[in-house]
């Protein structure tokens, strides 16, 4: 049995773009359509991690002040670890 590929580190101000597949639950998001999401990081800090999906918390593209710490960031969502895997891939 091969054993799982840790979860990729992928660095803060990435700008993922997501499609409907690649993620499962996000506040104040359309179910299943495609999402932008600028990291700020990923939340490794969770008991409950899993093999095929975390959260990762972020700003949305268009926010204003997607690099500025000082700012809280605007979303949160449960995102494919495969898709996290293709930006750190390509990259």
């Amino acid at each position: 049995m091969n054993p799982v590929p840790p979860i990729p580190q992928v660095v803060a101000g990435t700008l993922l773009q997501l499609g409907g597949d690649d993620w499962s639950f996000g506040r104040d998001l359309t179910p299943g359509g495609p999402v932008d999401v600028v990291v700020v990081r990923l939340r490794t800090d969770l008991a409950h991690l899993s093999d095929e999906w975390i959260w990762v918390v972020g700003h949305r593209s268009e926010c204003l002040y997607p690099h500025a710490d000082e700012y809280l960031p605007c979303m949160e969502l449960r995102v494919r670890v495969a898709a996290l895997r293709r930006y750190v891939g390509s990259g």
